[in-house]
């Protein structure tokens, strides 16, 4: 078999697989960047002066690498730092991982300022700049090799000119029932069965001190002690589950339990409805909204989903002793434009998500957490 033929049966099994992935429009980028690539040789090479032939040929060649490495890091994969140390112990604050975005399918820029080196000529003009906070265009995504499933982490924008990105767990989909009941998640009355990462704080009473504090040293992990470090019967301290094992096993702590005191977040901080007394702990029942859901308008509802439906699907409420006014009309019910996700950090401590700004739009989406290029954590 000659080399023409097996680079024929590779972009064949390339183009075959990619299909059976759903990523069709994958293989017409490459057949574009190809045919791209064929015709500017085949005109450079017409170019009769060769000094001009061959300043055209790395001009065109740097060109076309340029717009390849930007369409990888528009439409498959990109690198972001983690923010915070709210997935704590799963990444850690400053990390650097790469996003694949192929797997949910890319979504594809609504400015030119989400475009590499093209949004240069924008940031130049005036006019231009006024407007990098809007939407030129409406927003649209691709298609993806698999679904959202409940556990997944991915990285998103929490505000509408996506400029500030942040990495969560995925715990609750789009038409899910969503309960949180004393620190585990129910999502249609069923557990859900949450990684060994997953970090919460406990209180505890110290039965060996020593044994203790050399555990902690060697988990890099904090505790806190009522008292002195002496005499101290009592401590706190967070735990994943896979440390809390480690930790009972050791025969160091007794009387274990969720520490209910690092919970006491004021209401007023978290989503709620008109009568409801949830924490962060214990949260709900409420619908994660669904594509086409309709939902009827009452206070409760508004508290809950007001806020999504004014800022992500652009409408405006107006609330008249109780008639309520969507854009100037009327109306009883309403029924969103897109599917919701709600969204939790592993360090449940420390962790600013969906149990305070609410659901994530889908349209905010980036991409699946592929692995992490540089971790950060202190050794």
């Amino acid at each position: 078999m000659n080399l023409i033929n097996k680079k024929g049966l590779l972009l064949i099994c390339l183009t075959l697989f990619l299909i059976v992935l759903g990523l069709t429009w994958v293989c017409v980028v490459i057949t574009i960047f190809l045919l791209l690539y064929t015709a500017g040789f085949h005109f450079v090479s017409l170019i009769k002066k060769k000094l001009l032939r061959e300043i055209l040929k790395y001009i065109f060649l740097l060109t076309f690498l340029l717009s390849i490495v930007i369409s990888i890091k528009l439409l498959a994969f990109d690198i972001y730092r983690i923010p915070s140390s709210s997935m704590e112990n799963m990444f850690y604050r400053n990390d650097v991982i790469i996003v694949n975005k192929l797997k949910y399918g890319p979504k594809l820029p609504d400015s030119p300022f989400q475009i590499p080196l093209a949004n240069m000529f924008f940031y130049m003009r005036k006019d231009a700049r006024s407007r990098i906070n809007e939407q030129w265009w409406e927003p649209d995504r691709l298609d993806g090799s698999t679904k959202i499933k409940q556990g997944d982490v991915f990285v998103f924008s929490l505000d509408l000119s996506r400029n500030f990105f942040v990495v969560k767990r995925c715990v609750g989909l789009p038409g899910d029932l969503l309960t949180i009941r004393n620190g585990e998640i129910y999502t249609n009355t069923k557990l859900f069965i949450e990684p060994g990462s997953i970090k919460k704080n406990f209180e505890f009473k110290v039965k060996n001190i020593k044994r203790l504090y050399k555990l902690m040293d060697s988990l890099d992990i904090y505790i806190g002690l009522s008292g002195n470090r002496q005499t101290s019967n009592y401590g706190n301290a967070t735990f994943s589950k896979d440390e809390l094992k480690l930790v009972k096993r050791s025969n160091c702590i007794d009387l274990i339990q969720k520490n209910k005191k690092k919970f006491d977040i004021p209401s007023e901080e978290l989503i709620k409805t008109t009568h409801s007394n949830w924490t962060l702990d214990n949260m709900g029942p409420l619908i994660i909204p669904q594509k086409n859901m309709v939902i009827k308008l009452n206070s409760d509802n508004l508290m809950l989903y007001g806020k999504i439906i004014k800022l992500f699907e652009k409408n405006i409420i107006v609330n008249k002793e109780g008639n309520y006014f969507i854009n100037n009309k009327r109306v009883f019910t309403y029924r969103f434009k897109q599917n919701y996700y709600f969204m939790m950090g592993d360090n449940r401590h420390e962790s600013m998500d969906s149990r305070f700004w609410g659901f994530l739009p889908e349209t905010n989406i980036v991409g699946k957490v592929q692995c992490v290029l540089f971790s950060n954590k202190e050794r």
